[in-house]
């Protein structure tokens, strides 16, 4: 009992409470549409190269917006800003099921709405992640907040990409988008009803935008250990969050199978990272993440290889269970280390940076895995970006065993 109490600590601050289940539902819902989007662009192109291409173009925006976003939200005020964010996300569902119901969803939509979820997005991953120091009022339990923030993602992938592959297969991709809709609203009012303070630094007030840049940029690149965990983030995203464009390929041309087995392969994933997620929010100190960080970039990328050589459902599953084990491992580790070193009026543009090297690289992969896939195949795709990202982790870890990580949270 007491180690589920430890658990799930950060339960017991109202602002974490309200927020927390509206956020699985939300992220359920964005599931559930990105699982439907990659199935209909797929199936609209029949090309892996069109497919990294577009997906490519939809997350353009994280480069231009996100480094300016982290000013914004070390500038003004974060309930407001949140409460925006999540309006704006309704509106970009609503569009895609009113596309999708009235028979219009096409290329020529999907691409200007990727657009619009992206550019919010671009704010939104920052200003969350800026913001649990603030839903919790002992900073002790900011890990935990992180962690169980993690969870909450890795619910919404075991259950968002189940339901999209019985939603496609059973009703078709209009429902899958008009449920996002329906999952995002509680989200909404439940910001609305949260009550934080948020006090900036009068300093940070009085600089302008780009001078506010200029100076997260410099407080980046001064530390050591910030420098080498963005640099992780960037490196482990560019390869491990392939795995989305790369499935509805893998599920159709090595298992030859559909949406529903897709749907598997995805929750699959969930599970493992949910399995992580638990374990990690059980930890009551910073004490060995970046062995754990680590250790889940191995299991991952041996994952990715394994991937690569299979061409049975079951056994892919059981491996996809465990490369969503190793992502989370690491990539949860890694933003908690970086989160602990940072002095509050930087976190928002220090987080900007971190959604860069976390999404943006990814917007690159995404061609590039394209092309490679194009030219190479899916499976030689696999093996190739597991093989790189497993020297990758060996050359951070004999780096991270050199760093000390000394927390700033009181």
């Amino acid at each position: 009992m007491n180690r589920v109490k430890t658990t799930f600590r950060s339960l017991k601050y109202r602002n974490f409470r309200l927020f927390f289940p509206g956020l699985i539902t939300s992220q359920v819902g964005i599931w559930i549409q990105n699982v439907a989007i990659s199935w209909v662009v797929y199936s609209l192109t029949k090309s892996p190269f069109m497919m990294g291409g577009i997906l490519f173009i939809n997350t353009l925006p994280l480069f231009i917006v996100t480094p300016f976003a982290g000013m914004v939200i070390d500038k003004f005020n974060r309930h407001k800003l949140l409460l925006i964010i999540q309006i704006l996300f309704a509106l970009q569902a609503f569009l895609m099921a009113f596309a999708a119901i009235s028979g219009h969803l096409e290329l020529w939509n999907i691409i200007p709405l990727g657009l619009f979820l992206n550019i919010t997005a671009a704010i939104d991953a920052p200003l969350r992640q800026s913001t649990y120091v603030l839903l919790v009022d002992d900073r002790a339990d900011l890990s935990n907040a992180l962690s169980l923030n993690a969870a909450c993602f890795n619910v919404a992938r075991l259950v968002g990409p189940a339901l999209a592959g019985v939603l496609l297969s059973a009703v078709g991709v209009a429902w899958c988008f008009s449920i996002n809709f329906l999952c995002i609203l509680p989200c909404v009012f439940l910001v609305m009803m949260m009550d934080f303070k948020d006090k900036k630094s009068e300093s940070v007030k009085n600089k302008s935008i780009i001078e506010g840049v200029k100076e997260g940029l410099e407080y980046a690149f001064h530390s050591q250990q910030i420098t080498t965990l963005l640099a992780f983030a960037g490196i482990f995203s560019f390869i491990a969050l392939t795995y989305p464009l790369l499935m509805p390929i893998y599920t159709t041309e090595v298992l030859h199978s559909g949406a529903d087995t897709l749907g598997w392969l995805m929750s699959c994933t969930g599970v493992g990272a949910l399995c992580s997620s638990i374990f990690l929010a059980s930890k009551t100190s910073l004490r060995g993440l970046k062995y754990i960080l680590c250790t889940g970039a191995i299991i991952l990328s041996s994952g990715f290889i394994i991937m690569g050589l299979l061409n049975h459902t079951l056994y892919s599953c059981i491996t996809m269970f465990f490369v969503g084990l190793g992502f989370t491992s690491a990539i949860t580790s890694d933003s908690t280390l970086l989160q602990s070193i940072l002095e509050d009026d930087k976190r928002g543009r220090i987080m900007s940076l971190y959604s860069i090297c976390f999404m943006g690289a990814t917007s690159i992969s995404n061609l590039v895995a394209g092309s490679i896939t194009q030219f190479f195949g899916i499976a030689n795709t696999m093996i190739i970006f597991g093989a790189i990202l497993l020297l990758s982790t060996i050359m951070f870890a004999i780096r991270f065993c050199h760093l000390n990580f000394k927390s700033k949270i009181n």
